[in-house]
């Protein structure tokens, strides 16, 4: 379940939806409503200007840290066996770098929190439904 986050009046206000992913231009209109002072068109680019800073350092290979979220990091993954699902056949996946995200204990608890209550709302649910 994807959440978009709004904040109005210095409220945070969370919306879910199946369908919904948060986007740069949604944090630009957050960061909008919590300070009318900034312009959408400075959030966005204060927002360009602080991923173009996390890609910079992920292009050269650092660590990118960002407390009570997470971080960011590059690692570098072997070459693999595959099997194309078309033709069921064998190939080699070339190695390559990838990002890795770890969350911050904060945030892997807020997760865990919310897998919870998801489980809870799912207990709550009649056994025969789906029979």
């Amino acid at each position: 379940m994807n959440t978009r986050i709004f904040v109005r009046n210095g409220t945070v206000l969370t919306a879910f939806s199946r369908a919904m992913s948060l986007t740069k231009r949604d944090i630009a209109c957050a960061i909008h409503d919590s300070d009318a002072q900034i312009s959408i068109a400075e959030a966005v680019s204060l927002v360009d200007g602080i991923f173009t800073a996390i890609k910079d350092c992920l292009a050269r290979g650092e660590k990118v840290m960002i407390t009570n979220f997470g971080t960011f990091q590059v690692v570098s993954r072997a070459a693999r066996q595959g099997i194309n699902p078309a033709t069921g056949g064998g190939l080699v996946i070339e190695g390559h770098r990838a990002v890795s995200f770890r969350p911050s204990p904060g945030l892997q608890g807020l997760l865990n929190q919310a897998a919870g209550a998801e489980d809870a709302e799912d207990a709550d649910l009649d056994p025969a439904w789906d029979r």
